[in-house]
């Protein structure tokens, strides 16, 4: 195991390499520290030979002069060589410079050894000669020390030459370890760069081959690397890669394959659903909204039987208001369902695709036989939930899971038409009460007053025949003819109004002007009539101040007892505004209209049509002023 990873392989390279130099520069550093002492101990050889010819010479110098001082350098030179060739032999200290000494290890070399024996036997030779020249000092004895000087020379250059040969041995010694250190590096590098090659450089290689396989969409060959287990590792990871390449490319043929399909379904699916809410808004019928709904689900998704349920008006139940298809509805089912049941339902903002077992509450109106599967969703306006849309099938899982986007859309655009359809029949139901409230007041305007007019005529006329009047009889009748006439003018013009789409736009302006010069002349009265402003206002806004400002003058003539009438119309702060004011008798504008009485609540109902304000001041014996006011951008 520890050479089967790429770490334990150069670990190894790299402790033999710490290894071959730590020898290395060991070895040289012995063989430096060799090769001084060795340098060391053939210098001080080489000092015994000048020791020798010092002796021989301060010998010949005592022989002549017998000076205590030659004899005193004599006996230290001796004691010098002594010691010297001692040391040289077994080791230890020998003076070497003035003040100092040197440690010399004992010889090991045999042949020096035994050179150093014959110098030794030599020395004592030469001692004995020197000892007795200075006891007896003769011309002979002088010969014979130089004479065995000469042999001591000798044989200390022999000691030296032993000397030198023995480094020189050393020195080959260490040359050759060198050599030796060298070639093992050479061969550690050889095999480094062998083991590097097979461990991480082929296995790279392979590697790379299959990378560019991979790059080149070759996701069949199989990626197989040999060598150390790291390497073993990634070419593993490559094979996962590749296989999860392989896959991938495999799924996404096979969906490119069905996504020409899938894209014709969902188109076809788009194209119904289009359909489907196209003709579901186009209802303003409640009823209609919900049959349409229900058929389209079910034949949109194919389902056995669909059902619409909204929620009561207290939000507590959800109440079966559309059935389609084949009977789904319990028989003991009181064809409603508590909202708790199916609050898992109106909560979602999408549908949901539901079993008898996996779908609390879904549609808990559904018979056991056909909630095998079934799809809900919410009819929801934003945060506005207003019921819930089920369709159902006898078939396990029959709807996907694709279907709910389908029912979602489907559900909201039934939410919408309903509350569509529902605002048309609440905007139906009060545009009819508008309208009966406004042919009420024109009834009480035109023909109600009007009828009244010709009754008070008619009981003139009975007066003046009785008593004999011809001529006031007849001009009573003259004006009721002209009132009939009038009237029924006003009553056809109130039909055709009726019958246009369209009506054109009044000139109020003529039209208050017409009522004015038509008052002044019935109530025999003057008016000051002011126009500071010349509003341009629809039909239905000239019609209201024209009816109000009618009634108000009406008012005036019956029951004010007047003598002078001013109106005035004007435009401020954003308002138009028409102001009707008389010098009559006043009343008391707190108290309540009496019985039978309508026409104040109807200038205010009509004055709330067009978003204006009435505003009536009096009391008694000082007049009466009505005002109505109405927004400049209301009169458009």
């Amino acid at each position: 195991m520890m050479f089967k990873t790429i770490r334990s392989r150069l670990n190894i390279l790299f402790f033999i390499f710490l290894a071959l130099v730590s020898v290395s520069v060991g070895a040289t550093y012995w063989g430096l520290e060799t090769q001084r002492q060795d340098a060391l101990v053939i210098n001080l050889a080489g000092r015994q030979r000048m020791l020798i010819q010092q002796m021989t010479r301060l010998a010949a110098q005592w022989n002549e002069s017998h000076a205590d001082d030659v004899l005193a350098a004599l006996r230290e030179a001796e004691s010098t060589f002594d010691l010297t060739l001692t040391a040289l032999r077994a080791g230890g200290e020998v003076p070497y410079l003035p003040g100092q000494t040197v440690s010399l290890p004992p010889t090991r070399d045999p042949e020096v050894l035994e050179k150093l024996n014959m110098l030794d036997l030599r020395w004592n030779a030469f001692r004995a000669a020197l000892d007795e020249t200075l006891s007896a000092p003769t011309d002979d004895a002088l010969a014979f020390i130089q004479l065995e000087s000469t042999e001591l020379v000798g044989q200390a250059d022999e000691v030296v030459r032993a000397y030198q040969f023995a480094a020189e041995v050393k020195m080959a010694r260490l040359r050759a370890i060198q050599i030796g250190f060298l070639a093992s590096a050479l061969i550690l590098i050889v095999v480094g760069g062998w083991a590097t090659n097979r461990s991480v450089i082929r296995p790279l290689h392979a590697l790379e081959a299959a990378a560019q396989r991979i790059g080149q969409n070759d996701f069949e060959t199989q990626v197989q690397v040999e060598g150390p287990s790291e390497m073993r590792m990634l070419g593993e990871s490559f094979e996962n890669m590749r296989a999860s390449l392989s896959s991938s490319r495999r799924e996404l043929v096979e969906l490119t394959d069905s996504l020409e399909r899938r894209v014709a379904q969902r188109t076809r699916e788009l194209d119904a659903l289009n359909e489907v809410s196209r003709e579901i808004t186009s209802q303003l019928d409640v009823k209609l909204v919900l049959k349409s709904v229900i058929d389209k689900a079910r034949a949109l998704l194919d389902g056995d039987s669909a059902m619409l349920c909204l929620l009561d008006d207290a939000k507590q139940y959800l109440l079966l208001k559309a059935v389609s298809g084949v009977p789904s509805i319990a028989t003991n089912s009181e064809r409603m369902s508590t909202v708790n049941r199916a609050s898992a339902v109106l909560t979602s903002h999408q549908a949901l695709v539901c079993s008898n077992t996996e779908c609390v509450g879904g549609c808990a109106l559904l018979s056991n036989t056909h909630a095998a599967s079934h799809v809900v969703a919410p009819l929801r306006i934003g945060d506005q939930v207003m019921g819930a849309l089920c369709v159902s099938s006898s078939q396990p899982r029959h709807f996907s899971k694709e279907s709910t986007g389908v029912v979602t859309k489907l559900a909201n655009t039934a939410a919408v038409a309903l509350q569509n359809a529902q605002l048309y029949a609440q905007a139906e139901k009060v545009a009819a009460l508008e309208e009966r409230n406004r042919i009420a007041a024109d009834m009480h305007d035109g023909l109600g007053q009007t009828l009244s007019y010709l009754g008070l005529m008619t009981d003139q006329t009975v007066e003046f025949v009785s008593d004999g009047q011809d001529e006031a009889a007849l001009e009573r009748l003259r004006k009721t003819r002209e009132t009939i006439e009038k009237t029924t003018g006003e009553v056809r013009r109130a039909i055709n109004s009726l019958m246009e789409d369209a009506p054109p736009a009044l000139d109020l302006r003529m039209r208050l002007q017409n009522a004015m010069d038509e008052f002044a002349e019935e109530s025999h009265l003057h008016i000051n009539w002011q126009m500071e402003a010349a509003p341009d206002c629809s039909r239905q806004v000239a019609e209201q101040v024209l009816n109000i400002t009618r009634e108000a003058l009406k008012n005036v003539a019956r029951h004010a007892e007047a003598k002078h009438v001013t109106a005035r119309l004007g435009r401020e702060n954003g308002h138009y505004f028409i102001a009707i004011e008389d010098d009559g008798k006043g009343f008391d504008s707190s108290q309540p209209e009496p019985n039978g009485h309508f026409g104040l609540k109807i200038m205010q109902a009509r004055a709330a049509h067009i978003g204006g304000q009435i505003e009536i001041v009096s009391r008694r014996g000082a007049g009466t002023r009505l005002e109505l006011r109405w927004l400049v951008e209301a009169s458009l």
